[in-house]
């Protein structure tokens, strides 16, 4: 069957295209309509003379006449047909309308006064009534290759033997509530899908299974890589946080304490740390100790001046009470919701190499992704919302690109990032965790990255620890903080 290219907008339907040879005509119509029609075809035979092209050429009418014809009013979304003009067009205009009709992709209504043109607009309640599917993400069991082949390759490290012990027998995720109550997150319209290759709802639901079933069948895995990151990856770091709701410890709901801004929470300590020796330690491992003189002396050259204490200080303080995000939303005046109330944007996407549009429920979230755009873009090819935060806080710009620029190693720029991450676990896996697991052997104690993990019943004792902790590490540099129940039933909830 022919392949109609398809083009996807943001403000609009997905739409379709081709051009009509027979009728020099350049055919425009909603994708849903087009893979409705090519089902049904093959669902309900068609009439003899019934040709693809022209069939779609009397759909997209529906929209062009309205388009062409902007000053008339269409009561009901009906558009009147004019038969003389269709019979010219195909003299088997009527059985395709009156076939439209049959298998539902098109509402007649007759004449009627004042018009005596048959009158038809899309059928769209019939169309995402029989076009929507769900998928059982269950649906992949331990008989897929692919998976089994992946868990066997599964290994629990002794990377951080006080955090790994935890990975036991008594987690457990209900997978089947979460397989019931997220089932919605897997119907979709079969009609208004536009992919040629790859059904993402499809891939959603494999990653979900895949995740469910490794803790399932507890083949947990742990590592850290000190030449990398130097963050602790778990089963939790790589689990959608839909999840949570569904994991408890010995039938007990784990409860979460996140550092609220915490990249930039971290860019804020080292810049406020340049004399403590652990950070310049962790310094001088990530870009070495012959570049680390010269990094210091143009950091402190430049923190200690006037100028850049007047321009740090707001910064600081939105970023130590938790309020960066919603301090850097009025810098960005030209990012505004479409016409859903939707915010979207296009973020650069590492696995797989190219741009791609990103949701937002409100410009908050979407200041978070902003936010790593920021902090870690290339200074050769720069994005525009950098500049703007550029003009906004020149001297602490100028910071992050020494860090950024005075290594000769191959995409130094990323030499940053993994400044922040190694500051990062140093602090909750080397420091904090490490004597909360020692003052607290009987604690369950699990991390997220920048957030620390227990119990419910232990979450005070985790709660005050880590502030008492953090104060230390962080010589009164502390973050704000967020707290998290695992949990989503109005039960659970109360208890809390």
């Amino acid at each position: 069957m022919q392949q109609y290219k398809s083009k996807k907008s943001n403000r609009k339907i997905n739409a379709s295209a081709f051009y009509h040879e027979g009728y020099q005509w350049k055919v425009v119509l909603p994708t849903i309509i087009v893979n409705y029609l090519q089902e049904k075809v093959q669902e309900q035979q068609p009439f003899k003379e019934f040709k693809m092209n022209n069939a779609l050429y009397f759909l997209s009418l529906v929209i062009s006449i309205p388009t062409y014809q902007k000053d008339k009013t269409y009561l009901w979304g009906f558009i009147p047909m004019d038969s003389q003009r269709l019979k010219k067009k195909d003299s088997n205009y009527s059985k395709y309308f009156e076939y439209f009709v049959q298998i539902g992709i098109l509402q007649g209504k007759g004449h009627s006064k004042g018009c005596t043109c048959k009158r038809y607009r899309y059928n769209y309640e019939n169309i995402n009534l029989e076009g929507v599917e769900c998928l059982d993400f269950s649906i992949f069991e331990m008989t897929d290759k692919f998976l089994v082949k992946n868990l066997l390759k599964e290994n629990i490290g002794n990377d951080c033997p006080y955090l790994s012990k935890w990975f036991d027998d008594g987690l457990f995720l209900d997978v089947d509530r979460l397989n019931d109550d997220l089932s919605s997150e897997f119907c979709y319209n079969k009609y208004s899908l536009s992919y040629t290759r790859l059904n993402p709802i499809m891939a959603k639901a494999y990653s979900y299974w895949y995740t469910a079933l490794m803790f399932r069948e507890q083949c947990y895995r742990i590592s850290r890589n000190p030449e990398s990151d130097n963050r602790l990856h778990t089963n939790l770091t790589n689990m959608p946080s839909k999840f949570r709701p569904y994991l408890t410890y010995y039938g007990e709901n784990i409860q979460s304490l996140d550092i609220k801004n915490s990249q930039p929470y971290f860019m804020v300590l080292v810049l406020e740390s340049l004399s403590n020796s652990k950070i310049v330690e962790i310094m001088s491992r990530v870009f070495g100790s012959s570049n680390i003189g010269t990094i210091l002396q143009k950091l402190q050259e430049t923190t200690s001046s006037k100028a850049f204490q007047e321009e740090f200080a707001p910064l600081k303080k939105a970023v130590l009470t938790g309020q960066f995000y919603e301090f850097l939303m009025p810098l960005f005046t030209d990012i505004k919701p479409d016409y859903d109330g939707v915010f979207r944007k296009s973020f650069y996407n590492s696995d797989t190499g190219k741009a791609e549009v990103f949701e937002f429920p409100t410009k908050r979230d979407l200041m978070k992704k902003l936010t790593l755009q920021i902090l870690y873009t290339p200074l050769k090819r720069p994005s525009k919302e950098y500049l703007i935060f550029k003009q906004h806080f020149p001297l602490l710009c100028e910071c992050i690109e020494v860090f950024k620029t005075t290594s000769s190693e191959k995409d130094s720029f990323k030499l940053f990032p993994k400044l922040l991450q190694q500051v990062e676990s140093d602090c909750v896996i080397d420091i904090i965790t490490k004597q909360i697991a020692e003052t607290n052997p009987d604690m369950p104690l699990w991390t997220i990255h920048d957030s620390f993990c227990t119990t419910q019943s232990w979450f005070p004792v985790l709660e005050s620890m880590v502030y008492e902790l953090f104060l230390s590490y962080s010589q009164g540099v502390s973050p704000n903080f967020k707290s998290e129940l695992w949990c989503n039933s109005d039960e659970c909830l109360k208890v809390a």
